[in-house]
């Protein structure tokens, strides 16, 4: 049976050969128009195929010659490594390489010189959660910056006149993306002839301006598989010189045409098998690729398809587009592998062909920094004005003359880019005319006014709509106005202005206008039992030190005033009006804060301490430290101290007192202390002390289960509370898009009463 399957073999490999020899070899010297699309650039073209038509021609001196076409199709992608294994197991030659989206990533690879091995390990080792994205690690945003994107969940930056045309053109811009092709394509990042490539090369991008195809056939290999990727409303374009490009699936998506008029004789496709059905379109990915790769001529695809000699379609059903996970990414290669596989008596006739030989590189492989550093000659910084480039001298890290690798690069661009003065910063390593290699950061200015959006709601204060609109906010330096709204049952108004020099501290001023409304509960369940109402007006003039990721010092004056108060309870109302009396201050605060994550932290440390003294001779004295422990993956304890003194003459001033309650730091006064147990606020004395205990479970990614426990003890100069006050709580945690969603079941020992909380959103 073993021998009369053999010999079946055998007669199919001839038989493939001989359709071979029949077909495939009188086209060599057949000339007609075989691409199926408009050109953006046609005379460019046609010197690039005039260039692979001699190259080919040489090559057909002594065999055929053999071109792979690899189409897009997102983290589907990963199945044409499986086939380009199976390929090189039966040592057919690859001359020429054409792909689009993520088929011109696999294939832009194999280009720079990279083995199946090396893109298999690439492919597998990249943390593709944060490649799909553009986000940077937190310590490279400064303490501002990051305490304002843990506010506001919607920030659009945009031009005074031109807000429309501000508004981004797709959801990510592709930093990571970029970081990658930058890390991955060290030699071929200038102007470069794809012909003159390891293997020669060309993928297909769209111009949307003008609806044409771009064929990369020369130019910088960053520029070209980024652009090709640029799924439309997902990525935004990519803009080079004069042209605004996108995902080349819109145009072509299977360009066996351009392996065709590149002068190919045997061209093996690979297309990634998507039947049209619902369960195939998951997400926002799988819509827009879905909408892009069909939207081209439906007879140009089938041309293409025509085009294949041999024409494989890899099993990706049950996968969608964002399917990176490993064991996905796994599975996808080895069903690369054995569609391609399924195709052997096929590719056999191609080996007995051609001949099989040994991969030869008609240039040298691409430096991977990742794995091999680089020595730097210069730094250049571009798009940024004389007084913005100071600014940055004084942040970035890398010295000429000296060997660095990814994650130096990507450091220094993060610096640059974590001032959010940029909406995108990208990096590239041009060979140099001295020694090693000029790096270039190029910077596109951000627009610099913003508007932006937070939103919250709990079963404390209802719903919350902050809103912040600033101008001249996203500049390096400079002044910046800034106007700030809460709507809500106690909403304020704060208007604000700061200078940034380009050396020294930044200066400012603000003027905050609060109405603040409470109703009191006795921590029942839902139950008020008592209504608060009072006005607050405060001027402030500053200088902060903002230069810290992790560290924010600021120091100054302020005048408050509270020129209405009400309180309405069972012992009646209280009502005061107080129109001159003014409360002034001299403060200073200082903040350290490594943590990765402020409202779920895995690690890291939070400690802030403040000073206030009032001209009447009392001061206000706070410290508080917060640490995660990780005791496992899933489990952490987090320990938390919190003391404030008031020390000196008590000018009795309400919003300086010292106050603990609710779930939410700062909830009715700026200064009030979180108990666990107790909704809303109680007033306490001037020498408070407070402890708490977070036993946390982490469930998933982003499911929390904490057992949380309080202790609270206060007094003043004539003695301390009798007993402490205990608070205990059992709290579910989710991280939403929206910020995190908490609720809790609670009890303290002073109401000695169960108690309930829920709330939604960023605290503010």
């Amino acid at each position: 049976m073993s021998l009369l399957k053999s010999m079946l073999k055998k007669s199919l490999s001839y038989f493939y050969l001989f359709l071979v020899i029949i077909f495939v070899i009188p086209s060599f010297s057949v000339a007609q128009d075989v691409l199926v699309n408009k050109s953006y650039n046609y005379k460019e073209d046609s010197i690039f195929f005039a260039k692979m038509n001699q190259k080919m021609a040489n090559i057909r001196k002594t065999r055929p010659t053999v071109a792979l076409v690899l189409a897009g199709g997102g983290a589907r992608g990963a199945a044409h490594i499986g086939v380009l294994k199976y390929l090189e197991e039966k040592g057919i030659p690859i001359d020429f390489v054409a792909g689009t989206s993520m088929g011109a990533l696999v294939g832009g690879l194999y280009s720079m010189g990279y083995s199946v091995n090396e893109i298999d390990t690439i492919v597998r080792t990249i943390d593709w959660n944060v490649m799909m994205s553009d986000n940077i690690p937190l310590e490279y945003y400064s303490y501002k910056r990051n305490t304002f994107k843990r506010t506001y969940i919607v920030d659009i930056p945009f031009e005074r006149n031109k807000f429309l045309r501000s508004l981004p053109s797709g959801y990510l811009y592709g930093l990571n993306v970029y970081n990658m092709l930058s890390m991955l394509s060290v030699g071929y990042q200038n102007d470069v002839d794809f012909s003159e490539l390891p293997t020669p090369f060309c993928c297909i991008a769209t111009e949307i301006v003008t609806q044409t195809e771009k064929r990369w056939t020369s130019g910088s290999m960053i520029d070209a598989m980024r652009s090709t990727m640029s799924i439309p409303g997902y990525f935004r374009p990519v803009r080079v010189d004069s042209m605004i490009l996108c995902d080349g699936g819109t145009k072509n998506n299977f360009p066996t045409d351009i392996a065709k008029a590149a002068g190919a004789d045997i061209i093996i496709g690979v297309e990634l098998s998507m039947p049209r059905d619902y369960s195939n379109v998951n997400n926002i990915a799988d819509i827009l690729i879905q909408t892009t790769q069909y939207s081209g001529s439906l007879e140009s695809h089938n041309r293409n398809i025509e085009n294949a000699t041999v024409y494989i379609t890899p099993n990706v059903s049950g996968y969608t587009s964002l399917s990176f996970g490993k064991e996905e990414i796994d599975i996808l290669i080895r069903r690369g592998y054995a569609e391609a596989k399924k195709h052997s008596a096929e590719l056999d006739g191609i080996s007995a062909l051609v001949g099989k030989e040994e991969r030869k590189l008609q240039n040298t492989h691409a430096i991977n920094t990742d794995v091999t550093k680089v020595k730097i000659y210069s730094v250049r910084v571009k798009g940024v004005n004389p007084k913005e480039k100071k600014y940055l001298d004084r942040k970035l890290r890398l010295k000429y003359g000296h060997y660095y690798g990814r994650d130096e690069f990507e450091i220094d661009q993060s610096i640059i880019y974590g001032t959010m003065a940029f909406s995108d910063v990208t990096y590239r390593l041009i060979e140099s005319d001295n020694d090693g290699y000029d790096l270039v950061f190029n910077c596109n200015k951000r627009p610099s006014n913003s508007l932006s959006a937070g939103i919250r709601a709990d079963s404390e204060e209802g719903f919350s709509v902050l809103l912040n609109l600033g101008l001249g906010k996203n500049k390096l330096c400079g002044s910046e106005f800034d106007f700030t709204a809460k709507l809500s049952m106690s909403p304020y108004l704060k208007v604000h202005w700061s200078y940034q020099p380009v050396f020294g501290p930044k200066f400012g001023t603000s003027l905050l206008f609060q109405y603040r409304t409470m109703y009191g509960s006795n921590s029942q369940f839902f139950s008020r039992s008592f209504y608060e109402q009072s006005m607050r007006n405060v001027f402030n003039v500053y200088l902060e030190s903002n230069h810290w990721s992790r560290v924010n010092l600021i120091g100054g004056v302020r005048t408050e005033q509270m020129p209405f108060y009400r309180s309405i309870s069972e012992n009646g109302i209280d009502e005061t009006f107080d129109w001159k009396t003014f409360y002034h201050f001299a403060y200073l605060l200082f903040v350290f804060d490594n943590e990765n994550n402020h409202y779920f932290p895995d690690k890291g440390l939070c400690v802030k301490a403040d000073y206030n003294y009032n001209l009447k001779r009392t001061h206000y004295i706070f410290a508080g430290i917060r640490g995660t422990i990780p005791i496992c993956k899933f489990f952490h304890i987090i320990p938390s101290l919190n003391s404030r003194f008031i020390l000196g003459d008590d000018d009795n001033y309400l919003y300086m007192d010292n106050y603990v309650g609710g779930s939410m730091p700062g909830r009715h006064f700026e200064h009030q202390i979180v108990l666990v147990g107790l909704n809303g606020e109680m007033r306490c004395m001037d020498f408070l002390t407070l402890a708490d205990i977070n036993l946390r479970f982490k469930i998933g990614n982003k499911y929390y289960i904490s057992a949380i426990a309080s202790a609270m003890h206060d007094g003043n100069k004539f003695g301390m509370r009798k007993h402490p006050i205990y608070g205990t709580a059992l709290q579910f945690g989710f991280n939403s898009k929206l910020g995190p969603l908490l609720t809790n079941i609670h009890w303290n020992s002073y109401t000695k009463k169960m108690g309930f909380y829920i709330s939604l959103g960023y605290d503010f």
